[in-house]
């Protein structure tokens, strides 16, 4: 039973297998010496001890072996919590993942508490279902890409995720160097979860050459918007180059109309259910229609992906195209047309409260460190390295086209005209009634609800009838 037992806690230590053996080589020693001792039995008293005392001596050494390498394995056991895996959404041609890579590379080589930070890729959707699984079996990794708002709330309220400001907070030169206003979405209880890279927001990219050929001036109303169409589909150019194949590109579009007919519609359905079903979104229906009625999208863009819809803005069958300023970087260097394109607001609409200064905007590149990270003091380190103006004025905004939360003044010549020109737009946002994106602020269910909701008006279905399901689903969704 002893045997039994001490190999037990051999297997339990998870000791390597010369321990064993070492014991093993113990037992069978001391069975000879007993085997001597039942032969001897007549001998002497002192004979006896003199082999009891070298067999104890032998299981004293054996014993302090067991020990010393039992130490060495725990070792190598706390050697391995020195790597902190990172798992990001980013793919190759994200230009960020340059930045990520580098300052992995800096942190690894100079930091005080000899951590490794080991990054794993896992672009687009994948990236969320890998997550999930994850977090389900409360295996997260380290140190992750993270969403915002109402697509963080989920695994705030699980606590799988460590409030970064109980480090931050103690580091005032840190929290300082960031925009105001840039944690609120990753912002709960008080408490911060998330440090965003990047601030976002949604522009009208035009063709300038397309422009210019046919008369045309940016809009500023929609009725001018109108007419641009009018005239863009008359000389059989595109109007917009649309994905849409992904209904939260097409819901930017809806998110804009909504914002410029009324910006409140945006804070009723965070409280009530029923607002989605108010004149606000059934207009924004409306206009989407309208929108497809004009021949203001691609034949078949249901058919179309990212990639293949902004193909048609490169290649100068499309004139204007909608999306984020995290294209400002391709657009303005690698773009066919990047000589020509500009950017403009989303016109205002007569007779709506909306102001042409109120902007779909947001942060993007949320990094959050999990509860069950191995280090969390090196992992603010890391992230806390991300701030520094080497990392964000440098590369993030001169080098990679982006515009960093954290404040910097980048030089002039050192970015292209397209960036400036982004930057002096956002100058003149109205914070108070900017919005973000719907599918980040209402989460999972209602926010992809909505998009595609968007996405069924586009098809056809009744505005009325969409939103009065969407109504429902946020019902069932807003009583958990």
């Amino acid at each position: 039973m002893e045997e039994k037992s001490l190999c037990a806690r051999l297997k339990v230590k998870n000791l390597n297998k010369k321990v064993v053996f070492v014991y093993i080589n113990y037992w069978a020693f001391n069975t000879k010496i007993k085997s001597k001792e039942q032969k001897i039995k007549g001998g002497s008293f002192i004979m006896k001890k003199c082999l009891k005392v070298v067999a104890l001596a032998i299981l004293v050494v054996f014993s302090i072996s067991v020990v010393l390498v039992g130490q060495m394995g725990e070792k190598k056991v706390q050697g391995a919590t020195n790597e902190l895996t990172f798992w990001s959404w980013v793919s190759d041609s994200d230009t960020i993942k340059q930045v990520y890579e580098q300052a992995i590379k800096e942190f690894n080589s100079t930091n005080k508490y000899g951590v490794k930070i080991k990054a794993v890729y896992t672009p687009g959707e994948q990236y969320k279902t890998k997550l999930q699984t994850a977090m389900a079996a409360n295996n997260p990794p380290d140190i992750l890409n993270m969403w915002a708002a109402g697509k963080m709330k989920p695994y705030v309220d699980a606590n799988r995720l460590y409030p970064i400001s109980d480090i931050m907070n103690k580091d005032s030169q840190w929290k300082s160097r960031y925009v105001d206003g840039v944690f609120d979405l990753t912002t709960f209880n008080g408490k911060i979860y998330g440090i965003p890279q990047i601030r976002v927001a949604t522009v009208i990219y035009y063709n300038k050459q397309i422009f210019q050929k046919y008369k045309l001036t940016p809009p500023k109303t929609w009725s001018e918007l109108v007419n641009v169409i009018k005239v863009l589909t008359k000389n059989n150019i595109i109007p917009f180059a649309l994905d849409a194949r992904d209904p939260w590109i097409l819901a930017m579009y809806a998110e804009y109309i909504a914002n410029r007919i009324d910006p409140d519609a945006y804070r009723k359905v965070q409280k009530d259910p029923n607002a989605w079903t108010d004149k606000a979104f059934i207009e924004t229906g409306k206009k989407i229609q309208e929108l497809v009625k004009l021949g203001a999208f691609p034949k078949g863009a249901t058919s179309l992906d990212y990639v293949a819809a902004r193909n048609l803005f490169d290649q100068g069958k499309a004139a204007m195209y909608v999306m984020g300023i995290w294209d400002v970087g391709y657009l303005s260097t690698q773009s066919p047309v990047k000589k020509y394109v500009g950017a403009f607001k989303w016109p205002a609409i007569e007779g709506g409260k909306g102001n042409i200064n109120n902007f779909l905007a947001g942060i993007e590149q949320v990094i959050a460190v999990s509860s069950n990270c191995k280090n969390k003091q090196a992992a603010a380190a890391w992230l806390k390295l991300l701030s520094e103006q080497r990392y964000a004025k440098d590369l993030l905004a001169e080098k990679a086209g982006y515009f960093p939360t954290v404040k910097v003044n980048p030089d002039p010549k050192k970015v292209t005209g397209l960036y400036l020109e982004v930057l002096n737009l956002l100058k003149d946002q109205n914070t108070k009634d900017s919005f973000t994106y719907y599918d980040v602020m209402f989460g999972p269910i209602i926010g992809d609800g909505f998009n595609n909701t968007i996405q069924s008006i586009y098809l056809g279905k009744d505005p009325v009838e969409a939103f009065k399901k969407l109504a429902e689903i946020a019902k069932k969704e807003m009583k958990k």
